[in-house]
């Protein structure tokens, strides 16, 4: 499990630059979870557009679906 440390803020600080320090210390953690995830050998999911995607730890992409059991449907390998 990943440790999460949340930034301290100084009272008055301008909201767009939380916001900023947020969205950077989020897109880092994915990073890292990311980073983690493949050196087990797990695979990565995500969307592009409306595209769900598989991502295997070796960097092999596939188009899939989820059935209604659950279960993943591969559609398409992508180059």
């Amino acid at each position: 499990m990943t440790n999460i440390t949340y930034p301290k803020y100084k009272t008055g600080e301008n909201i767009a630059s939380i916001a900023q320090t947020i969205q950077t210390d989020g897109q880092i953690q994915i990073a890292q979870d990311i980073k983690r995830l493949k050196a087990m050998g797990e695979p990565i999911y995500y969307s592009v557009g409306k595209k769900l995607v598989r991502e295997e730890s070796d960097g092999r992409k596939y188009e899939y679906r989820l059935r209604e059991d659950g279960s993943e449907e591969i559609l398409d390998e992508i180059q």
